[in-house]
């Protein structure tokens, strides 16, 4: 324990020497799960989501691999103080090291595994890791407020006099304003998952959080989003660029339902970090109203698929089509090929139906001729009925237009 800063008074009156005895005592029978218990605490005081979409979804202070849900949004994982960095922890060459420490162990066990089972959304986690220079301090500072807080408690029971149990609370409130500059200045490190291509194994990008303000998940948050690793806003370009990149295989087949390209992004960490669903919908959304090139930047939408007659249904081009209502498992991105291909064959279907209906109308008297009825005759349904299988007056067949014809 570092010296408590009254330890430096040389001269104290009798009650002031006995709330130094109490604190002092007690701060060195706290033990390290103690200390790290008002850490966890504390830290999840600063477990904010983004209610503005530009934080993140959930946030967690996390021990084990299983305190950690597996969920698709991304969320942020705040380490245990048992989990340290230290950037001095590597091994490896200059152009390419490793990070070993025990943050980057752990973050690297909560990306790969939840429990025993192996993480479904590898690519929904950041960590979030303490300094291991700057933890004595802040540990230090922990274990002062603590010390303070009982003699502040039990300053009746003790009989100290007013003056000296104000003197406790004083102490106490300085030790909380200490921790609270210490926690950013302790808890910066950000461990960032991602594999550089399909090949690659899992490694870790990291970077300090920034921000003179704001709890450590908002400070973490405009990290990220500055530096690109947490996505809020993503194009219909953008996607396209993806799928014609490492999710090429996936787009050959022609079309992908957005159920299987959300799961993609949650799941393969060499693909872009989404914050949640609503970006990729709103992306997809948006090639329905760029027209500018789509066919080489975009991509068209459709409800489904009829494998029996192979086509699409409730198909969407750019440009010419509204957006769908509302964006399903189902709802299908497909590749600009296919899709033109397809309306193409629809319009010379409907053109070539036209003109057959056209054709009909010219040469089909769609109303048959009345039969004639003989001169005197009163018009009644049996009359007709008997005139439709005889002549009419000048000689001529009755009936339909082919036995006049003939």
């Amino acid at each position: 324990m570092r010296p408590l800063p009254h330890l430096t008074r040389t001269s104290r009156p009798d009650s002031m020497a006995e709330i130094d005895r109490v604190a002092h005592e007690f701060a060195d029978s706290l033990s390290t799960e103690r200390i790290q218990a008002e850490i966890v605490r504390r830290l999840e005081q600063h477990c904010t989501t983004g209610a503005d979409e530009t934080g993140f979804e959930a946030v967690h202070v996390v021990d084990t691999t299983s305190g950690l849900p597996d969920q698709a949004e991304v969320q942020l994982a705040i380490l245990h103080p048992r989990h340290l960095h230290d950037p001095a922890d590597v091994h490896g060459s200059l152009a390419d090291p490793v990070v070993t420490s025990a943050a980057a162990e752990q973050t690297l066990r909560l990306t790969s595994t939840r429990g025993a089972q192996p993480r479904r959304h590898r690519n929904a986690v950041i960590a979030l890791a303490a300094d291991a220079h700057h933890y004595p301090m802040l540990a230090a500072g922990v274990r002062e407020f603590l010390a303070w807080s009982h003699v502040v408690t039990m300053a009746h029971a003790l009989g100290l006099p007013d003056e000296a149990a104000h003197e406790a609370l004083v102490w106490k409130d300085a030790a909380e304003n200490d921790i609270g500059n210490l926690l950013p200045e302790t808890y910066f490190w950000l461990l960032i998952p991602g594999q550089g291509s399909p090949d690659e194994p899992l490694a870790l990008r990291v970077l300090t959080a920034e921000g003179a303000s704001g709890t450590l998940a908002e400070r973490a948050a405009l990290t990220l989003r500055t530096e690109g690793e947490l996505v809020t806003s993503r194009d219909d370009h953008a996607i396209r660029s993806d799928l014609d990149g490492p999710l090429t295989s996936r787009w050959r087949t022609g079309h992908v339902s957005v159920g299987e390209l959300w799961e993609l992004y949650t799941s393969l960490p060499y693909l872009p970090r989404l914050r949640d669903r609503s970006v990729l919908e709103s992306g997809l959304v948006s090639a329905i109203a760029d027209e500018l090139d789509w066919q080489y930047q975009g991509f068209a939408l459709a409800d489904g698929y009829d494998q029996r007659k192979s086509s699409y249904l409730g198909l969407r081009l750019p440009g010419d089509d509204q957006p769908p209502e509302a964006m399903r498992e189902t709802t299908l991105v497909v590749r600009p090929d296919r899709a033109v291909e397809q309306r193409h064959s629809d319009t010379a279907r409907a053109a070539l139906d036209r003109l057959r209906t056209i054709d009909h109308l010219d040469h089909e008297d769609p109303v048959p001729p009345l039969p004639r009825l003989a001169q005197g005759e009163t018009l009644t349904p049996e009359a007709l009925m008997a005139a439709s299988r005889g002549l009419d007056d000048e000689g001529r067949p009755t009936g339909d237009r082919e036995r006049s014809a003939g």
